[in-house]
């Protein structure tokens, strides 16, 4: 492509916030899914249980990183999610992080 001209939207690879969208609905979506089950009596299995710990850690940490609304929608995941892991009868993970300081790294915030 010449120089000087722009990339059309929708080709070339997703950019950090394309990437981040499609995280946050495939969380959104799982607990969704993970609170139907139990509205409807069913009880998860011990690796869908397994799964949603590893989402915690994963929510948590990128509630620290992010700023802003992207930050509180992190955040927001992991309150629902620690609602679903209490329900399952499992320590909420997702909220021992939620007192902490955002991390302020350079790199994060120049962009």
């Amino acid at each position: 492509m010449a120089s000087g001209k722009s990339v059309p939207a929708g080709s070339g690879p997703p950019n950090l916030w394309e990437e981040f969208s499609r995280f946050h609905g495939a969380c959104a979506a799982v607990l969704g899914r993970a609170e139907r089950c139990l509205d409807q009596g069913e009880a998860l299995s011990e690796s869908e249980k397994s799964e949603l710990r590893t989402m915690a850690l994963n929510l948590g940490a990128l509630g620290r990183l992010l700023h802003g609304k992207r930050g509180r929608d992190m955040r927001l995941l992991a309150e629902r999610l620690d609602q679903v892991l209490k329900r399952c009868g499992l320590e909420a993970a997702a909220r021992d992080l939620d007192g902490e300081e955002p991390e302020r790294d350079p790199a994060t915030m120049a962009n």
